[in-house]
């Protein structure tokens, strides 16, 4: 209280309290100095009570609280200084005040908002709605005061306008401070707008160093100027506004504006305003006056969606109404589309529209979002944070972790999602003031139980949901981390994978399955090692999303590979009695040799009979007798698959598909006869006939050069290894089946040389390429997108099985093949890529 209030009378009108003059109260002479005078407080109760409760008191009272019973009411005085501290002091950063400026401006329904850079002022110009002398003085001039929080921004808006424009839920601001961040850029400050219905233009004048002179100067007290004229200035690049908007001049520019700092700004907006279309509709432009700097001209603005969508794995999220719908895309091939319920410990988002896109960043993302960007994703960001269309600094940038993304990651670098790894926006529709930001406008929202409700629904619904797939799928297969389409993702053991990601979401109680990609998530092929858990998969898929054409292939596919077990089986036993009377028979042989002494007129005879073995212990007799083994099980099979074949035809309604199935069975086993056959013929050529642990470069050339050539119609096959090597485990015979069919394919195009050149391939990867000298592939009768899915030929001699089957054996392996996209004109080449672990001789 000022000094010598405390001689005026109280002004309580109250029944019962007397007003009274100083007087000293025993209880002040025993609670404290004697020399502090007491005065009762006029709290509308007698003096003498008031003693009483002072007698009562345990705690000495502070002589501050007590006053005579004569008091008056008083106001707070606000300083000059007030400016400093909600303008300069609490803004920072030039470019969050320039945002700020340019949130009112969407705030105030502008579809255009145009920034000009003079040598000593800047000029923000937007076509929003305006202000008229009324708005000016009751809410701009009203330090503090938000229409916008308050709920009548908008009350003045005529009918006309309001059906034009789409009334938004929410602001981008709501303090009322936002005005002081013209303060922070600028000394002088002159403010133009207009309304739609407005025949002038109001014209403010704030001189912001007049509230710099004294700070015990009244705020209050200090003079703006308020006049009218009849239309917008003209700047020297930009447009005034025509029917209504706001023109912003700020003068005598506390910071220099070069070239670096309008660039650093642009960049800034574009990651604030539109980085992911967030704000449809709504365009930010600079100019720059007495300057050629054709780069800060014209709109701001990037092109993420157009960079990533469609070339990696992305993850949409949407809330409505308490309903979540996710859906899963990976370079444009959908996997999963699913429905579920908000959880009950997110309740506080009921009321909130959240939209959500998750981008993960692989090799080839990374590398295009660098080129394209001129910045690494890195240094651009991770995921942004919009409420009600405009971005929250700082979530989003390099360092920022308001997610928690990052020390997750740190718990286990194969087994989570870092901030390198992705890149995408939330983005928020909430009601006014659910999600308040801090004042200083640069560390996030506020902590309420709305942002840990919105911080702990992105973590677990997009992020987590996106890295269980990558971390299974994607991470899985070293060989799809660089490639921008989808063709990594055909192979059965992809494929299986994506079966395991989207059984579990079937499976659970709370989530619906409503899509899938029919051609991704289907049946495999049987021979596949993944055939038994995947049909487990696909059965539990088929039956959430009541897909009875899936359910009936997946049965078929069952009674295939069961029948084909039984037949391996049989083809095993067969085998095994057939090796035990081969072994007997040898033995017998030997004790025949034995006995070849006893009868001199058999001797000649026993002699042949012992080089005879002779030759066959030089041949690796132990080696023979398992290739002999192999041949009888894959002989034994094909008998059995063309016995059932041949049964099926005969039936009434024979099941095409299931024969051609058993064909193509019939032609791999074949196959597989005939590499073990010319492998075994072979004296000088040793190996195991089961997988085997060496150099499959190795391997290769010896085949290619020794023993491809001496059947069919290529005489002549070179194998340049270029001195690199590869080992790994790999079966030989399914190896020799890719060399047998490269082979066959050449000799029907009439080519009499082949070439096989080993070269690196980036990342620890090998390719080989493999070109001949026929006549190529006819791309005016060939489908070459076609020619490796199974029963396409492109020739009529051909079956359509040949580069279906090393397709098939190099995905086992975890390698691939494909036509070389650099050949020349038609020619028949190809590049096969083999999986990480080679090594320079």
């Amino acid at each position: 209280m000022p000094h010598g209030a405390e001689e005026e009378q109280c002004q309580d009108n109250r029944a019962g309290l007397d007003g009274g003059g100083e007087s000293e109260s025993p209880l002040g002479a025993r609670a404290f100095e004697p020399q502090f005078p007491v005065r009762y407080f006029c709290f509308g109760i007698s003096p003498s009570t008031f003693d009483g409760l002072l007698d009562r008191a345990s705690t000495p009272i502070s002589p501050m609280v007590i006053r005579g019973t004569m008091s008056t009411k008083q106001k707070f005085r606000i300083s000059s200084a007030l400016k400093d501290i909600i303008g300069r002091d609490l803004i920072t950063n030039d470019s969050v005040a320039m945002f700020e400026l340019v949130k009112n401006s969407f705030d105030a329904y502008a579809k255009n908002v145009s920034i000009e850079f003079d040598e000593n002022s800047i000029i923000i110009v937007d076509d929003g709605k305006g202000m008229s002398r009324d708005d000016i003085l009751s809410k701009w001039l009203f330090v503090a005061y938000s229409a916008k929080r308050t709920g009548e921004e908008d009350l003045n808006l005529s009918r006309d306008y309001r059906d034009e424009i789409s009334i938004r839920r929410g602001y981008a601001g709501n303090k009322g401070i936002g005005r002081f961040s013209c303060d922070r850029l600028g000394e002088r400050l002159e403010l133009f707008s207009k309304t739609r219905n407005s025949a002038q233009v109001e014209h403010l004048v704030v001189d912001w160093t007049s509230f710099e002179q004294d700070a015990k100067t009244e705020f209050a007290t200090i003079d703006t100027i308020l006049d009218a004229i009849p239309d917008f200035p003209k700047p020297n690049k930009i447009k005034p506004p025509s029917k209504s908007g706001t023109m912003l001049i700020i003068r005598d520019l506390r910071s220099t504006w070069d070239f670096n700092e309008i660039d650093s700004l642009r960049a800034y907006l574009a990651k604030l305003i539109d980085p992911f279309q967030t704000t449809k509709g709504a365009t930010i432009s600079t100019a720059v006056v007495d300057e050629d700097w054709p780069k800060l001209e014209g709109p701001v603005g990037n092109d993420i969606i157009d960079l990533l969508d469609g070339k990696t794995a992305k993850l949409t999220v949407r809330l409505r109404q308490g309903v979540i719908r996710s859906v899963l895309h990976d370079r444009g091939a959908l996997i999963y589309e699913i429905e579920e319920p908000l959880a009950r410990t997110l309740e506080a988002l009921n009321d909130f529209d959240v939209d959500c896109d998750i981008y993960f960043l692989n090799r080839s993302a990374k590398h295009t979002f660098t080129s394209r960007m001129g910045v690494q994703p890195v240094q651009f960001g991770n995921v942004f944070l919009f409420v009600n269309g405009f971005r929250v600094f700082p979530v989003g940038e390099p360092n920022d972790d308001t997610f928690g993304i990052g020390r997750r990651k740190q718990q286990g670098v194969s087994r989570y999602l870092g901030l390198r790894d992705i890149l995408g926006k939330v983005d928020v529709r909430a009601p006014q003031g659910a999600l308040p930001e801090t004042s200083s406008r640069n560390a996030g929202l506020i902590e309420t139980p709305s942002a840990s409700a919105l911080y702990e629904f992105v973590m677990k619904n997009a992020v987590q949901r996106l890295e269980r797939y990558v971390v299974d799928v994607n991470w899985a297969d070293a060989l799809d981390q660089a490639s921008d389409d989808a063709s990594g993702l055909k192979s059965d053991t992809a494929r299986a994978r994506i079966i395991r990601i989207v059984q579990a979401l079937a499976g659970s109680k709370n989530i619906t399955l409503l899509d899938y990609d029919r051609e991704l998530i289907d049946v495999v092929n049987e021979r596949s090692s993944e055939f038994e858990e995947s049909m487990t998969g696909l059965a539990v898929v088929a039956q959430q999303t009541g897909d009875e054409g899936l359910l009936a292939r997946v049965e078929r596919a069952r009674l295939r590979y069961e029948e084909q077990k039984r037949a391996a089986e049989e083809a095993r036993a067969t085998a095994e009695r057939e090796t035990a009377a081969r072994r007997e028979a040898e033995q017998r042989a030997r004790a025949a040799e034995l006995r070849a002494t006893e009868a001199a007129t058999k001797l000649e005879r026993v002699e042949k009979q012992a080089q005879m073995l002779l030759h066959a212990q030089e041949r690796e007799d132990d080696e023979l007798t398992l290739m002999h083994h192999q041949v009888i099980i894959y002989a034994t099979e094909v008998q059995a698959l063309v016995r059932r074949s041949l049964r099926r035809l005969g039936e009434a309604t024979p099941p095409l598909d299931s024969i051609k199935d058993d064909l193509e069975q019939i032609s791999w086993q074949n196959s597989r006869i005939l590499s073990v056959t010319r492998i075994a013929t072979q004296a000088n050529f040793k190996l195991n006939a089961d997988k085997i642990q060496a150099d499959i470069i190795q391997y290769l050339e010896e085949y290619t050069t020794k023993i491809a050539t001496l059947y069919g119609d290529i005489r002549k096959a070179t194998f340049e290894t270029s001195g690199l090597s590869q080992n790994m485990t790999f079966s030989p015979i399914d190896i020799s089946i890719v060399v047998d069919n490269l082979f066959s394919n050449a000799g029907k195009a009439d080519a009499r040389h082949i070439n096989f050149l080993t070269r690196k391939a980036g990342n620890g990867l090998l390719e080989i390429v493999v070109s001949d000298d026929g006549k190529g592939i006819d791309t005016t009768k060939v489908d070459s997108s076609k020619i490796f899915e199974r029963g396409y030929s492109g020739s009529a001699r051909g079956s359509g099985l040949g580069l279906y089957h090393i397709k098939h054996v190099l995905e086992q392996l975890g390698g691939s093949i494909r036509l070389d996209p650099e050949r020349q004109g038609d020619k028949a080449q190809f590049i096969i890529r083999l999986p990480k672990g080679g090594k320079d001789k």
